[in-house]
């Protein structure tokens, strides 16, 4: 009796493990992708964080 209380707790246990490891695997990624070219790593120059833009018309941007 003891072995098959045991067996079905053994059994139970890994249903839960196998259907919580399922579950993280089909799972959608934590951040959406980013909005860059698809072969860029998401680097951001440092240049560009220390040196905020001003307002207004963007670089190489003609006027109309």
């Amino acid at each position: 009796m003891q072995d098959a209380i045991a067996i079905a707790i053994a059994a139970i246990a890994a249903a839960w493990l196998a259907r919580s490891l399922l579950k993280r695997i089909d799972a959608p990624p934590c951040r959406p992708p980013s909005a860059g070219p698809p072969d860029a790593d998401g680097f951001v120059p440092l240049d560009s964080l220390t040196h905020p833009k001003q307002a207004g018309r963007p670089e190489g941007r003609p006027a109309p």
